[in-house]
């Protein structure tokens, strides 16, 4: 996977820099934009490999800022990880997310996940994104700030999650209480459903609490993406915090 771009590069050196295989730059890494990449990767153990703005053009599909990365597989986390570093603590939050399958809506919502807080986002493994060098992008680099854990089967991670006194709060399109009467002063995992079908019928039978995003009447949903940085919004909102 290559990683592009001067906040994704910085994000991956600080938070995953083992999985870090080559750096690439046109020009010299320590010219002033590149300061703290240079400095996050002065004890490095991998190359520095200086490319023509050709070569770059080639390598990344996009605007990569004069600066790139190859990082090998993502650095996913596990469920029991993120448990032992969430210990007792009261609130807490970690974001589900079901099926969600356009690469700009998960990186958006990890974006939005590393702005309010959250411990961790979990995906599934089938028919949904996974971490991908687009996701990054569209991230921000933020996909490395906050653990991602993919899962194989949501409905068993939710479980997984109860037993270690998270509830379960699935949002909806329509039908569930206003989100703001939500009490977050709770462990929460919060389920957002899949661009098309929203929650699946399994996995919303294991939600402890059913809520929605009030609309006006002639706008049917909003985007995923935005939708969850509402919630998430919320959430921080009632706490009466600053994420940190």
């Amino acid at each position: 996977m290559i990683v592009f771009g001067v906040h994704p590069v910085e994000e991956v050196l600080r938070r995953a820099p083992r999985s870090v295989e080559e750096l690439y730059v046109v020009g010299d890494l320590q010219e002033g934009k590149f300061a703290r990449i240079a400095e996050l990767a002065e004890n490095r153990r991998f190359s520095v490999r200086s490319v023509s703005a050709e070569e770059m053009d080639e390598l990344c599909e996009g605007n990569h800022q004069r600066i790139a990365a190859r990082v090998g597989s993502f650095p996913y986390a596990s469920l029991h990880e993120v448990l032992e570093q969430v210990g007792e603590r009261s609130p807490a939050c970690i974001l589900v997310l079901e099926q969600v399958q356009d690469a700009g809506n998960l990186g958006a919502i990890l974006r939005s996940a590393a702005a309010f807080g959250v411990d961790a986002v979990v995906v599934a493994k089938d028919r949904a994104a996974g971490v991908s060098a687009a996701v990054v992008r569209a991230s921000a680099g933020m996909a490395f700030h906050v653990p991602v854990v993919q899962v194989t089967n949501v409905s068993r991670a939710l479980r997984e999650l109860k037993e270690a006194n998270f509830w379960v709060v699935g949002t909806l399109a329509e039908g569930g209480q206003p989100i703001w009467d939500q009490d977050w002063q709770l462990r929460a995992a919060l389920v957002m459903g899949g661009e098309h079908r929203g929650i699946r019928p399994n996995v919303a039978k294991e939600c402890d609490f059913r809520v929605t995003v009030p609309l006006q009447a002639d706008v049917e949903s909003l985007n995923v993406s935005v939708a969850t940085a509402v919630a998430l919004y919320d959430r921080v909102r009632s706490l009466g915090n600053t994420p940190k």
